[in-house]
């Protein structure tokens, strides 16, 4: 089989069609989420091959491979078709990220959606740590990407149904390093997960989880885990149904195992097992849970690294309990997920050293023993009797299980100047192996593979009947964000002790704390108030649930923090980081240096659809153990950021890729007020649109002056977003005052 590249730096095979045809099943056997139909990295096939060459040639089972589709982003699979995150258009000042979606036969490209990366933190390197969703039954896929738009895309066209930046509406800290949560659908929900450092009550960081409409992106539950976790993660979830009760299972920031019920969002268990964030993604069959990490373990007194462990969860509503059945320290399994086969549990450190344990008894059967590679980050697949590896470090196995020794290793090889950080995948009898340079297609003729609904998948629920008492109040939408004097359409749903819905009766009363009236089912925003919130409360027998809505005005806007204890109350992120001082006799806004991994802050005020708009502030920053903070205004997913340290001013949108960015050299001092002002305006209309970014600063006290200080543009433009603040302060604090968001209607 020969192996030719096309203009898209494509490879296929020339006798493609062939060998596809020879791939059978007897209905579409998809692999729509991460971890598959099953959720546990298995699927049912035969003929797979145990053998593979990378780089083809003719008799190849490498049906097609792309040397220009690669990184960490594990592929999924549905209606024929093969959707991954990409980096996109690499290098360049349109830098960003895209969803591809490829026709899973050939490899060729259906088409791509492309978005920019704003005020993020991950590195371009690092783009697809996440991976698409997909829904079997609208056929829309989901991805969270790297600054956190969420968006639900149309899986054929590839048109963008809606979208929601997540880090300005709720807090969702961009990650550190990649780290980006993977979404996931149940029924009509599609759920994702993340750091979030929101408003009232909920300011302090906390792993919450959102679960939203799959269809219309309205916000169904919010829930959480714990305050100040340690860690953002990048830990998928899983769906079962345990002793008939449906949960959620997925390692949190707050380094432990949780259970949710997926319809509510109501916490069920937890299980504390390391000192910092959970990245292996839990295995989860019948009431079992194993779970793996190779940080401090929360043993009093114990500083070894790393453990896996068997759980088991029994029980209903409040009365679900998780027991530890078994424990294995010192095995640090930090990335790679296991598979379950018979009853032993087959795990890869991260040294890429397989451990075998007894499923029931966590006995070792086998402790690290070498295969191939020395770093491990892929999950394992197990399909044909077969486990498939991919290694880090280029390298690759096929194993079978073993009674005697375990496993044996039937083949393994390298694929050069690459490494595999996504996992292997199989739909319709494919094999799909995704390097950090390119994508893999194996197949043999004849293999087959069984179709799985995901539905059924997760086991069947006690009927609702059983439990036909209400137990739970839920309003939808949880969270909102509405203008004064406008109208909120609210829905009552009432569920059961184990999260099933049941008939909303007609005797729902409600209370609210703050500002607003309810009439019948409507939400009423008064028209004198903003930058506030309210707290409804529905009430059925002796259930209530919660909802929150921000109550946030038209520009201008105008804050001077006289008479204020705290932040405006709507401001997302702005609490718990930051507090009111009285600073040379006026209160100012002060971003405090005593949270832990507080350094950096972001401060949204708003609707994300502002567009052209001008925000200005009095700024101050003290110097504290010899260094100065840096101090920004943001706006269109911008910064106009004054440093401290490099005593330069710096536009820029993507802090760690710096696509665009214009850098001055401006010397300031401490403890000294100026006047900054940041101006957005939006040229032409896509697709040719043009920011122009300009600011100013000056001494507060002195006039204006008419000359812009740095003035950029950027022809891939952010065409909206929330205004708000940026801070950087390890040690040092800085002060804001007279804070102004004022609406474009003059020549700059």
């Amino acid at each position: 089989m020969h192996l030719s590249f096309e203009n898209a730096g494509r490879r296929v095979t020339s006798a493609l069609l062939a060998v596809a045809l020879g791939v059978t099943s007897l209905a579409a056997a998809d692999w729509p989420y991460w971890r598959g139909p099953t959720f546990d990295g298995t699927a049912q096939a035969t003929g797979l091959p145990d053998d593979w060459d990378p780089a083809g040639g003719e008799g190849s089972n490498v049906l097609w491979a792309r040397d220009d589709i690669g990184g960490p982003c594990t592929p999924i699979a549905m209606n024929g078709r093969l959707y991954m995150i990409q980096r996109s258009m690499r290098s360049t000042a349109r830098e960003g990220e895209k969803v591809v979606c490829m026709d899973a036969a050939t490899g060729k490209t259906l088409w791509e959606n492309q978005y920019n990366v704003w005020l993020s933190d991950v590195p371009a390197e690092r783009i697809g740590w996440s991976s698409v969703v997909g829904d079997p039954e609208t056929g829309n896929v989901y991805a969270l990407g790297a600054c956190d738009i969420f968006q639900c895309l149309n899986g054929e066209t590839g048109e963008t149904l809606w979208s929601i930046p997540l880090h300005e509406q709720f807090g969702m800290l961009s990650t550190y390093g990649g780290r980006t949560n993977f979404p996931i659908i149940h029924e009509d929900l599609v759920i994702i997960s993340g750091i979030i450092i929101n408003w009232g009550d909920a300011a302090k960081p906390n792993h919450r989880l959102i679960a939203m409409n799959k269809n219309t992106g309205e916000v169904v539950w919010f829930s959480g885990t714990r305050d100040l976790p340690f860690d953002t993660t990048y830990s998928a979830p899983c769906l079962v149904t345990i002793d008939g009760q449906r949960q959620l299972v997925m390692g949190a920031g707050d380094g432990a195992i949780w259970g949710f019920q997926p319809r509510t969002g109501k916490q069920l268990w937890h299980y504390d097992l390391s000192r910092r964030g959970i990245f292996a993604t839990p295995l989860v069959v019948g009431n079992q849970v194993f779970a793996s990490h190779s940080e401090e373990n929360v043993t009093p007194n114990n500083n070894v690294m790393g453990a896996v462990v068997g759980l088991r969860v029994t029980g209903t509503g409040d009365n679900t309990k998780v027991d530890e059945e078994w424990k294995q320290m010192e095995v640090v399994a930090g990335y790679s997920e296991p598979v379950l086969i018979g009853n032993r549990l087959y795990v890869v450190d991260d040294r890429c050293k397989m451990w075998i344990f007894d499923a029931e008894t966590g006995a070792p059967i086998i402790e690290r023993k070498s295969f191939v590679g020395s770093r491990q980050r892929s999950a394992l697949l197990h399909a044909d009797g077969k486990i498939y590896v991919l290694t880090e470090n280029g390298r690759w196995a096929v194993v079978v299980p073993d009674e005697e020794d375990g496993f044996k290793v039937l083949n393994k090889g390298r694929v050069r100047d690459a490494g595999f950080a996504g996992s292997p995948i199989i739909a319709d009898g494919r094999l799909y192996f995704p390097s950090t340079t390119g994508l893999y297609c194996v197949a043999t003729e004849g293999s087959t593979q069984s179709p799985v609904v995901m539905a059924d998948s997760m086991g069947d629920e006690t009927p609702v009947a059983q439990n036909p008492t209400i137990s739970q109040v839920q309003i939808v939408p949880a969270e909102s964000v509405v203008k004064p004097g406008e109208k909120l359409e609210l829905k009552i749903n009432v569920f059961n002790v184990l999260g099933q819905q049941l008939e909303t009766p007609s005797d729902v009363t409600f209370e609210l704390s703050g500002p607003g009236k309810i009439e019948g089912l409507t939400f009423i925003a008064p028209e004198d108030v903003g930058h506030t919130g309210t707290t409804i409360t529905a009430k059925v027998g002796d259930a209530s649930g919660k909802a929150r809505t921000r109550i946030i005005p038209e520009l201008p806007w105008k804050f001077t923090f006289e008479d204020a204890k705290d932040p405006p109350l709507s401001w997302v992120g702005a609490r718990y980081r930051h507090v009111i001082r009285e600073i040379d006799g006026s209160p100012a806004l002060t971003k405090i240096t005593t949270i832990p991994k507080g350094a950096r802050s972001r401060a949204w005020m708003g609707h994300s659809d502002l567009s052209e708009y001008t925000i200005s502030a009095d700024v101050r920053g003290a110097r504290m153990s010899d260094q100065l903070p840096d101090i920004g205004l943001t706006g269109h997913g911008y910064v106009l950021d004054l440093m401290g340290e490099s005593q330069q001013l710096q536009i820029r949108s993507w802090s760690a890729q710096l696509r665009m960015a214009k850098t001055i050299k401006f010397p300031w001092k401490e403890d000294t007020w100026y006047r900054m002002k940041f101006r957005i305006d939006i040229e032409s209309e896509p697709p040719d649109a043009v920011a122009v970014l300009r600011g100013k600063i000056w001494p507060r006290g002195d006039q204006e002056p008419k000359e812009w200080t740095i003035t950029t543009r950027d022809e891939s433009p952010n065409m909206a977003s929330s205004p708000g603040l940026y801070g950087n302060a390890k040690v040092s604090e800085l002060y804001l005052d007279n804070v102004e968001i004022t609406a474009n209607t003059d020549e700059p």
